[in-house]
């Protein structure tokens, strides 16, 4: 994806991997329920790494999911730039009608790809559309887990007044900054994206992690305001980081009005920085 050249060309639908991605189980084509909604990211770097096998593998103690009657949409992520669901996940998903979002994220040391795909709007929107061309050829993914440009650990997300059975989060991750011309252009590209998967893929979504705000600066809000808002607007959500305190929620509820359900409140399952200890401890009362 650094290379213009290469997404022009479409090399990857040429490579050896590409037939052993596709999905094969369907998922029908439905909108989110208009309730608090439960967000499982499943981060391969965080350890979790013999379930990336598309055939399968030898340890039958790898890491499962067992109770997907609780979640809503499951994010596949890791810290390369594109990150694609095994068609494994993403067939045991639809067969639970959950949803599947791949990752795209640009993190610091990704200079070169931030200028080139915030070069223009011409070049903001060709990106766009080989992502979602992306995920329409492989039948494997309703969205984009987008622009988380910087560094994530392994989360667990509940909406707004969600109870916390969520279990680890997380679509695009932009930690880096950028200028105030690339951030226009960063918006062109979210927007395309999102009507471009919508116009494709109706159903999808595409989700943005609080990181870079409007400003341009690096600088994680564990909110919705006037900052990231700009995002949440043109997307189908955010992912709020996990470093918010007591009545955050309920200010960002108010400052979403009738899209609250489509803000994630962060929940850090090792406990670090989440409010009340993170995982199973993780306080109530604010949700």
């Amino acid at each position: 994806m650094a290379q213009q050249s290469s997404v022009q060309t479409r090399a990857y639908f040429n490579s050896f991997h590409y037939p052993f991605n596709i999905s094969t189980v369907p998922l029908q084509p439905a909108p989110l329920p208009d309730r608090r909604r439960i967000l499982v990211c499943h981060d391969m770097a965080g350890g979790y790494i013999d379930d990336k096998w598309v055939q399968g593998g030898t340890n039958p103690d790898a890491y499962a999911i067992w109770h997907w009657y609780l979640i809503d949409v499951f994010v596949y992520f890791s810290h390369d730039l594109v990150t694609l669901p095994p068609p494994c996940w993403t067939n045991t998903a639809h067969r639970h009608g959950v949803k599947v979002l791949g990752t795209f994220i640009l993190e610091e040391g990704g200079t070169d790809v931030r200028d080139t795909l915030l070069s223009s709007k011409d070049s903001a929107e060709m990106y766009a559309e080989r992502l979602t061309e992306l995920a329409i050829a492989l039948d494997l993914m309703d969205g984009w887990y987008c622009l988380k440009f910087s560094y994530l650990d392994c989360n667990s997300v509940t909406s707004l007044k969600c109870a916390y059975e969520s279990y680890i989060l997380l679509g695009m991750n932009m930690e880096i900054s950028m200028s105030l011309q690339q951030v226009t252009h960063l918006k062109e590209f979210v927007s395309h994206l999102t009507q471009s998967m919508h116009s494709k893929l109706p159903g999808s979504l595409v989700i943005w992690y609080d990181s870079v705000t409007v400003d341009g600066y690096l600088y994680w809000q564990n909110e919705l305001n006037e900052k990231n808002k700009p995002f949440f607007d043109i997307s189908d959500g955010i992912f709020v980081n996990y470093n918010w305190n007591e009545g955050t929620p309920e200010k960002s509820a108010v400052v979403a009005g009738e899209r609250k359900h489509d803000v994630y409140m962060g929940i850090d399952v090792f406990g670090r920085g989440t409010f009340g200890g993170g995982g199973w401890d993780v306080s109530l009362l604010t949700l």
